[in-house]
Formats: C-alpha cells, structure tokens, sequence
C-alpha cells in the first residue's frame, strides 16, 4: 500500500514537473500583435483614429510619426496632379502664350521669330515627356561629352572646364538619348550655379564603373533640392517644368546606372553620373 502511495505521488510530481515544462516554452502573449493590426487596418482605410488606451509606448510613438508624416494615397496622387498640371500650364503660358503674343500686330520677321520660340517650347514639353530609348551600342564617353559641352558653350555661352582620362571610358549607352542627358545636366549647374563661375566636367573609369562628374559654384541643393530634385515636377524655379534632373536620371537609370546629388565641401553642387564599363 505505501508503495502504491509513493508512485502516486512520484507519478503526480512527474506529471506537474511535465505541465510546467510545457508551460515554460509556451510564447507569451504579443503585446504589439493587436495594436499593429489596428494600425494597419486604420492605414487601408485611409484614416488614423489616434492612440487608444494601453497601447504599447512604442506604438504610441509609432502612431504619433505617422499622423505627423501620413498623407492618405489619394490626396498625394491630387497633390501630385495638381502640381503637375500646374508646371505645364505656366512653362506653357511661358514658352508658348508670351512669344506668340509679343508676335502679335509685328512685321513677318517678328512674328516669324515668336513663332519659332513657341514651337520650340513645344518641342521641350514633348522632348520630356517621350519615353528614353534603350542602350544599343557601346561607346567611349569622352568624344561624346567633348561635343555636347561644345554645343552647350555655343547655345548658352556658359563657361565650361572639362578633365577627362588620356584613356576611353566606355558604357553601353544610346548616343544620342546619353547626349541628351548631359546637356540637361550642364543646363540645370548653369541655372542653379547662381552664375558663379564656370561648370566643371570630370570623365573617368574606376571600379568598374564610368563617372562623370558636373560641378557647380552656386549655393548648392538645398536640403529640400537634396530630397526632392529627383521628384518629376519639382523645381525651384517659375515656369521651369522641373523634370531636367528626372528625365536625366530615367535615362540613367535605364542604361543600367545611377545619378547621385550631393553638395560640395568647398562650395556648389556635385551631379555624378555613374554607369557600368564597357
């Protein structure tokens, strides 16, 4: 009988000691599982309702950014088109409406000129608004960057420093659609360097990679520049369109490459051009 007793009890403690055992690896509750599945769900519809009551701190912070920070998708796409809408209607009213109407009432020369500055204003909004073309050939950047600054020169009387490598720099690129890339940005150093000096141009290859470089002597991005001047239709400028540094970059990009903005130590702003070597 007291051995029956002994086992019992034996089996009892075995038994409490397993429960335990389980009980131990067993995961606690989550204390942010249900305060994020609100917050997500608050998000999908379009609203944030605020902290409620015993939320975690950290959630509460987290709520906190996002009220300050959260814009709903549908007021950034309004946002977005009317900011739009509006760069094209004063690059229009800019390029196109004042020549035609300075053209008005003027002899066939006058008008002649008007007109062509209007069609020549129409032809940068559809230049911006064309897709880019796909790299075809493999090229040395160099010749080809020598001559869009030559051009730029003569249309803008701008002037340019150039320093390049005695040997090719080579990327697999468009010619003509890389070109253009450039010139846009030398376009935007010349506008934004506040006239200061001259714009620098730096062609090498290293790491693996074809860099050129444009440097200004301006003020340089602001911090507002820095985060937003790859944004379509932000500008700094009335009637400009603000898509220079976009359309540039998309083409970029499309060559399998990237376009970094950054402010100089000693003064101005810094637009790199990074592609992979050929």
């Amino acid at each position: 009988m007291a051995e029956l007793l002994i086992a019992g009890f034996a089996g009892l403690l075995l038994g409490l000691g397993v429960g335990w055992a389980i009980g131990a690896r067993r995961t606690p509750d989550d204390p942010y599982r249900e305060p994020l599945a609100g917050l997500a769900s608050e998000l999908d519809e379009g609203r944030i309702r605020g902290s409620r009551p015993g939320d975690p701190d950290a959630i509460v912070a987290v709520r906190r950014a996002v009220e300050r920070h959260w814009t709903p998708g549908n007021e950034t796409r309004q946002e977005a088109l009317d900011q739009a809408l509006g760069r094209i209607a004063a690059f229009i009213e800019e390029s196109v409406q004042k020549p035609l109407e300075s053209g008005k009432g003027g002899d066939a020369a006058l008008m002649g000129e008007a007109i062509g500055r209007a069609l020549g204003g129409i032809a940068d909004l559809e230049f911006f608004l064309r897709d880019p073309i796909t790299p075809d050939e493999t090229h040395n950047l160099t010749p080809l960057i020598q001559q869009v600054t030559r051009e730029f020169i003569e249309d803008w009387e701008v002037g340019v420093r150039f320093m390049a490598q005695p040997f090719p720099v080579r990327a697999h690129i468009h010619r003509d659609t890389f070109m253009d890339a450039v010139y846009l940005l030398l376009h935007n150093a010349a506008q934004f360097g506040g006239g200061a000096g001259s714009v620098e141009v730096r062609v090498e290859e290293k790491d693996g990679r074809a860099s050129v470089e444009i440097l200004d002597q301006g003020p340089g991005f602001s911090d507002e520049a820095l985060e937003r001047a790859r944004d379509l239709f932000y500008t700094t400028r009335e009637s400009a369109l603000g898509l220079g540094i976009p359309f540039a970059r998309k083409i970029v990009e499309g060559f399998g490459g990237n376009l970094e903005l950054e402010n100089r130590p000693e003064g101005g702003a810094r637009v790199r051009l990074l592609l992979p070597s050929a």
